[in-house]
This record gives structure tokens, C-alpha cells and sequence, in this order.
């Protein structure tokens, strides 16, 4: 039995394709009743980053949806062990990235497709948070905006290994380079 957020939870949705691509390879994926919300942006070709976009966030959506009307979000594995939703949302996650590997592979016009991730799971007062990549999850509280997550990305290990500082970052020409992305390996 689940728990209907949708009552306490305001949640929006809008994508963009910035200023570089000419389309979106944006899907995204929310229901204020799971409190469940999850951005995937694809990569690799015109056609494939949507593909695999879009079936990260179906995947994680209708699978999450049934393992949430079986058992809530917050129950726990055991007494004072982590909440039953980090393994379901492993899990799930791993279990989207196969497909979205497998298409790859099985499909030439996918090949090399994958996506980042985010996703939040609200529930008893806690998020919950995956991520995959480079897309961030950030906290919006008192006008101040903080991001939550940390890149995946060839950047963000440059960043943290001292080899370039913020402000060389900025200029850096490999800003786009995730490090891990869903899909790519199985």
C-alpha cells in the first residue's frame, strides 16, 4: 500500500535542448503520487539518445510504480538497516541499464547509445537520489540553489585531482565527457 504524495507535492517538469544540439534528447518522467521524479538525457547520435532516454525513464517509471504498490518506499530491510528503496532502485536501475545495452547492441542504428540519470524519491520525509553522469540534482531552499550531486565526468575528475582549477574548468573544451552513463556497459 503507497502512500498518495500528490496532495503535499508540487512537482513541474520542463526540458530544454540548450544552445548546442538542435533537439532534445531529453525524456522525462514524474508522478507526484510515487513522489517519484527522473530525468534521463540521451547521447550518442540524432535518433539513439532519445532511444535510450526514453527508455531509462519508462523502464524506471512502470517498474517503480509496481514495486511501490507492493511495499512502500520506506520500509526497511531490517530493523535499523537502509530503506528497502535503495536496493529496488539498484536494482531497477541496473535492470534498465541491460535493455538499454542490449538495444544497443542488437540494433546497429543504436549503437553507442546511452543516457545520464537523475532521479528523486520523495517519501517520510527523506529523498532518496540515483544518478548517473552528468546531470545534476540541485536543492532550491531560502533563494539559494545547491547542487546535490556530483559529475560523472572527465572534468569533474580534473576538478577534483587539482589538475584544473573553477576557472579553467569553465573553458575547458572536454566539459561534456561523462565518466559513467547508462547503457554504455552492461
Amino acid at each position: 500500500m503507497s502512500v498518495d504524495l500528490s496532495q503535499t507535492l508540487t512537482m513541474l517538469a520542463r526540458t530544454d535542448p540548450g544552445l548546442v544540439r538542435p533537439h532534445n534528447e531529453d525524456a522525462v518522467f514524474i508522478d507526484p503520487t510515487l513522489g517519484l521524479a527522473v530525468l534521463a538525457d540521451g547521447m550518442g547520435g540524432y535518433n539513439a539518445g532519445e532511444v535510450a532516454a526514453g527508455m531509462a525513464t519508462a523502464w524506471l517509471g512502470m517498474e517503480l510504480a509496481t514495486a511501490f504498490t507492493r511495499q512502500p518506499p520506506a520500509a526497511r530491510r531490517a530493523e535499523g538497516g537502509p530503506h528497502w528503496t535503495h536496493g529496488i532502485l539498484t536494482q531497477e536501475i541496473e535492470r534498465a541499464n541491460g535493455a538499454i545495452y542490449q538495444a544497443a547492441q542488437s540494433q546497429p542504428q543504436y549503437a553507442g547509445m546511452g543516457t545520464t540519470l537523475v532521479m528523486a524519491l520523495f517519501h517520510n520525509d527523506v529523498v532518496t537520489v540515483a544518478h548517473i553522469g552528468d546531470s545534476r540534482l540541485y536543492l532550491w531552499r531560502d533563494g539559494q540553489l545547491r547542487q546535490l550531486t556530483r559529475d560523472h565526468s572527465l572534468l569533474q575528475e580534473q576538478l577534483d585531482s587539482g589538475i584544473i582549477n573553477a576557472d579553467q574548468a569553465r573553458y575547458a573544451q572536454n566539459r561534456n565527457l561523462v565518466t559513467r552513463a547508462l547503457g554504455v556497459d552492461p
